[in-house]
């Protein structure tokens, strides 16, 4: 159980100070870590959810047809999804926090230009992006390959 200072509503007529909240759970860590998972759970999935409704326009559903909403939000779950797994399976440890338009700001539009030679392409970006590139290039073989 959970003690947390309370103020008051001007609707309720008693004067209550504190406010507890009960966890029920079958987590077998000590109440602190359980506290501490319960607390970080609502803010890792409200964060997400605005994530994915700002970042992959999902605020409103695109027609009015009970069949339709329903296919294009499973589409926008299923980008969400290889969005997380791009992030996290192929960039370093500092990318994971990122949401959608830190990523287009970020990665996304950085400018390149695809020159073809020799049979083979090849992107052309600025010399400050090649070792992002390369190690981006890389982890994308290496988890396509695993």
């Amino acid at each position: 159980m959970i003690r947390r200072a309370f103020h008051g509503d001007i609707f309720i007529q008693e004067d209550v100070s504190v406010k507890y909240i009960v966890i029920a759970t079958n987590r077998m860590e000590s109440a602190e870590d359980v506290v501490t998972w319960y607390n970080q759970q609502g803010e890792c999935i409200e964060n997400r959810i605005k994530e994915l409704n700002i970042g992959f326009g999902m605020e409103r559903m695109p027609c009015g047809q009970c069949e339709a909403n329903p296919f294009f939000f499973r589409i926008g779950i299923v980008a969400y999804n290889l969005f997380r797994l791009f992030i996290l399976k192929t960039l370093a440890t500092s990318w994971h926090r990122n949401q959608v338009w830190a990523m287009q700001w970020r990665l996304y539009q950085i400018t390149g230009k695809t020159v073809c030679h020799g049979g083979q392409v090849f992107l052309k970006v600025k010399r400050d992006f090649r070792q992002l590139f390369a190690e981006l290039r890389l982890r994308t073989w290496e988890f396509a390959t695993t």
